[in-house]
């Protein structure tokens, strides 16, 4: 990557948590600490007295003073106000409606010992914090912040978009572009990395964020280069919140048996403390094989793999063509074959707002173009093609050239060798369709990895129609003559075959319309 010389950032601005990324002097993303010494900054803003509190110092309010705590802000920008919104995170500040909007009611008390009340919107809150976060990085690098790339979950709508980018405006945070955090993790791993026309890196990756509140899973299709989300869910069964709970249960039980106090019954002051002091100011330590932390959370996870499970298959696609799983925290990901490579490799927080940061780089480099609106940026339409498209060899045999839901135009090229003494190039152009997996049957475990390898076995396509067919005659022809076949699809569909031989020049075009 080539020197950067603007100053540029990359962040996740997360539900629980806020992450700042850059890109260093040896040209690396790299995420940066807070004042803290910390990577990770809580998205939670806190007041008392007269002091403002933000990130570890105000999370830390929210034993004491949780009343006066807020968290969860990010996911109310835009939105208009709901009686459930109290019942997100309950012991925080209260939400009450103000002219159709929800707002974050304050009281505290001054020096004097007088009431002070304040009324805070989602908007004002997360400019205050997005404030405090850019004079974080602008400490850390002694500079002023030129521009930031922002993450997003994929649920945003484009109102909540606008009003991130307006609360960035704000707080003096200059917004180069909102992505979508699958796409910037998928850009940190690497994903489709060094496309090129004679390699499109063509790659289908399913991105796991198990978040504190809920759980996204989104299936991104890299295709030369090019990032796009064929699909995605988001589930409130399963978050780090309800797996903490699993642990506060547990250790709980712990304490009651070491004490005799039941920190869980009537005292949620208490159990916010579990991880400070239990009970009483009695001081606690415990701990938890992985095998029995697994047994008390697999019923946890089981929502997440159903939620896996569906977006492959309404995406018209099976476990087998998934390429890579990222940042997969989860255990029992059984249904994946083995061809497909799990990776979970950092905290998923950093890994986001290191691809913003990549991103950033790229754009101070002029390798790509920011939008004149960066709200706006997501909301654009991408036409790509619904089925594969390729060569037909047999009768259930089929070799994808150009793979579903690559963005339109597109273009891809596959050299082919001729049967020995054969001067005659057959093509076959055909629309292919992925392979369903073999139902499940309810075998033993140790016939499960049987199963996964016959499943790995099984064609990821077959042909599903036939398009055209293709002769290309040749005056002469040996072992080393190769027949060059070209698939391209404009924004109309329409698709162009060309099979040429480049030593004779000879060639042959099939169109075939939409």
């Amino acid at each position: 990557m080539a020197a950067v010389s603007k100053t540029y950032i990359g962040l996740s601005l997360g539900n629980h948590n806020s992450v700042i990324a850059i890109i260093n002097k040896d040209h690396r993303a790299e995420v940066i600490a807070n004042e803290d010494g910390e990577h990770k900054t809580p998205t939670y803003v806190a007041f008392s007295g007269e002091e403002e509190y933000h990130g570890s110092q105000a999370k830390h309010q929210f034993v004491r003073n949780a009343q006066n705590t807020i968290m969860g802000f990010r996911d109310l920008l835009g939105k208009t106000f709901a009686p459930e919104m109290n019942q997100l995170h309950p012991g925080f500040a209260r939400i009450e409606d103000s002219e159709g909007k929800p707002v974050f009611v304050i009281e505290t008390e001054n020096d004097n010992g007088e009431t002070q009340k304040l009324r805070l919107s989602a908007h004002e809150v997360t400019v205050r914090y997005l404030a405090r976060l850019r004079t974080t990085a602008e400490d850390y690098l002694g500079r002023k912040i030129e521009g930031a790339v922002l993450a997003l979950p994929v649920s945003f709508t484009k109102e909540q978009k606008e009003s991130v980018a307006a609360a960035c405006e704000e707080a003096g945070l200059p917004l180069l572009q909102l992505i979508a955090e699958p796409i910037a993790a998928a850009m940190q791993y690497g994903v489709g990395k060094g496309a090129s026309h004679v390699d499109a890196k063509d790659t289908l990756a399913l991105v796991v964020d198990v978040g504190g509140t809920g759980s996204d899973v989104t299936l991104v299709a890299a295709r030369g280069g090019l990032y796009t989300i064929v699909g995605s869910t988001h589930t409130d069964a399963v978050s780090g919140d309800i797996v903490d709970d699993v642990l506060v249960k547990h250790f709980a039980g712990e304490f009651k048996r070491q004490y005799n106090i039941d920190v869980l019954q009537g005292n949620p002051k208490a159990v916010r403390k579990m991880k400070e002091s239990p009970g009483e100011g009695l001081d606690f330590n415990g701990s938890i094989q992985r095998t029995r932390f697994d047994i008390m959370s697999g019923k946890v996870y089981t929502p997440l793999l159903e939620s896996i499970e569906k977006v492959i298959a309404d995406a018209g696609y099976t476990p087998a063509q998934v390429d890579q799983v990222l940042l997969c925290g989860v255990p029992h990901c059984r249904f994946f074959p083995e061809t497909t490579e799990v990776r979970d490799e950092g905290e998923l927080d950093e890994v986001i707002a290191a691809g913003c940061a990549e991103q950033a780089a790229l754009i101070a480099q002029g390798s790509v173009v920011a939008p004149k609106e960066a709200a706006a940026a997501e909301d654009l339409a991408v036409e790509a093609l619904a089925k594969p498209l390729g060569i037909q060899l047999g009768e259930d045999s089929f070799v994808p050239v150009l793979l579903q839901d690559t963005p339109l135009p597109a273009s891809r090229s596959v050299k082919v060798a001729l049967p020995h003494g054969q001067k005659r190039a057959y093509v076959a152009v055909a629309e292919g369709e992925a392979v369903a997996p073999k139902p499940e049957e309810d075998d033993e475990d140790d016939e499960e990895e049987e199963e996964q390898e016959e499943q790995a076995a099984l064609p990821l396509f077959r042909p599903a129609k036939l398009l055209a067919e293709m002769v290309l005659e040749l005056d002469q022809a040996d072992e080393n003559t190769r027949v060059v076949i070209t698939f391209f699809v404009g924004t109309d569909r329409k698709l162009t075959v060309t099979a040429s031989e480049p030593v004779s020049g000879k060639s042959i075009t099939a169109e075939i319309p939409q």
